[in-house]
């Protein structure tokens, strides 16, 4: 773009609502200044506090609050009132203010409804949205005495009318949601992979190659983590065969009782935890190699539920309410389908069913083909990058003739 004379590089922003959608607007990012670093990008994280752009150097907007619902304020009533006790109505004030003094060439909206009613007050001469929230695999009508899911769990006709008026283009994870959209009209719906699925490049860990049978326990990253993993660690405990490894990002690893901690000398490898004969490996920013070491996952998680399934890995999860609820599971099983159990959160179920599945081989294949039927196909980052960039070129939004890589 030429100003006055002057050569203005276009000035690409990423607007998402939550930790799962921060590291989807980073991988997006990075493709993004791979293929034209002449780009100038910043984000805005709405939820979060940005750390996935902060680790690829990505200059980060807004007031970078952490809330305690983590982006779940609508998931119960004790979330949404922790929310509003912790300045959840000032920030968003001062988001809303920040959002409408916004200009930017390119818009990049990654989340769902409430981050595509936020992005309409940005001006901008593009705009493109990603969902990587909401599937047709999920959708199952508007209940009004559970309102608040019903509009987390389908793509409703408000948030259709922003797609259409608003986004240039619109990005989903599968072919199902992709073609349930064009039944309704909006013909510039994309379903070209899922990004999330690009940063799984890792490989099996060496300490357990010559496992029988590994669990990776997967606790995820709010409250509900450390009651999680305690859990699963007594659960582990009652088999035998079985070897356990933990993706553990939830801040200090805590004490558990009845577990003797070791330390290791592998990469990230925080501690290993021993009873008897059971083994519990403990890693820290090595979640790829955790799910590429596993045959089976004990799960209580989002995003990292999902792109254990999208690798054909079978996933068992429990309910922990009020911040990981039986609800919220509901919906995970509407899109994960057979790849999810749910049991209850008793250690004798747990371990039974854990017990069950490994020895189950027709299962255990049936969910390897389930999984990129559900979740999308990876390559979606560069897949959707160079539409964007296409898109962006036609409307003169950003220089063609650069050369890119």
């Amino acid at each position: 773009m030429v100003l006055f004379g002057l050569v203005v590089m276009p000035t690409v922003t990423i607007l998402s609502n939550g930790h799962g959608e921060d590291v989807i607007g980073a991988q997006l990012a990075q493709e993004l200044l791979y293929q034209r670093p002449d780009l100038l990008l910043q984000a805005y994280p709405t939820v979060d506090r940005g750390e996935a752009y902060e680790s690829v150097g990505i200059p980060i907007l807004g007031p970078r609050k952490r809330m305690p619902s983590g982006g779940l304020l609508l998931h119960s009533m004790e979330y949404f009132v922790e929310d509003i006790r912790a300045g959840f109505v000032p920030m968003t004030l001062r988001q809303i203010r920040d959002l409408w003094q916004l200009q930017t060439d390119v818009l990049l909206v990654v989340g769902d409804i409430y981050a595509q009613l936020l992005s309409a007050l940005v001006r901008a001469e593009a705009r493109f949205v990603v969902q990587s929230l909401v599937s047709a695999y999920q959708s199952h009508g508007i209940h009004l005495r559970r309102l608040n899911r019903s509009v987390m769990e389908n793509i409703t006709y408000f948030e259709r009318v922003l797609m259409r008026r608003l986004a240039v283009r619109v990005y989903v994870r599968d072919e199902r949601t992709r073609a349930s959209l064009e039944k309704r009209g909006l013909d510039h719906v994309r379903a070209l992979g899922n990004p999330i699925l690009d940063a799984l490049q890792g490989e099996p860990i060496t300490e357990l190659k010559d496992e029988p049978c590994v669990v990776a326990l997967l606790p995820g990253t709010r409250r509900h983590a450390e009651k999680a993993l305690d859990l699963m660690l007594e659960a582990l405990a009652r088999l035998s065969g079985v070897t356990g490894v933990v993706a553990w990002a939830a801040g200090d690893l805590p004490d558990f009782s009845n577990w003797q901690v070791k330390r290791g000398a592998a990469e990230n490898l925080i501690a290993i935890l021993q009873r008897a004969s059971q083994r519990v490996f403990v890693f820290r920013e090595r979640f790829a190699d955790v799910l590429k070491s596993s045959d089976l996952v004990l799960g209580t998680a989002g995003t990292a539920n999902e792109q254990a399934v999208a690798l054909g890995i079978p996933v068992i999860s429990f309910a922990l309410p009020p911040f990981y609820t039986a609800a919220f599971l509901e919906n995970q099983k509407r899109l994960l389908g057979d790849s999810l159990v749910v049991t209850s959160p008793d250690i004798r179920e747990i371990a039974a069913v854990i017990d069950d599945l490994r020895n189950d081989a027709e299962y255990m294949e049936q969910v390897a083909r389930l999984g990129p039927e559900r979740l999308g196909r990876p390559g979606g980052s560069r897949a959707i990058v160079n539409d964007l960039l296409e898109c962006a070129g036609k409307l003169g939004v950003i220089d063609k003739s650069y050369i890119g890589r």
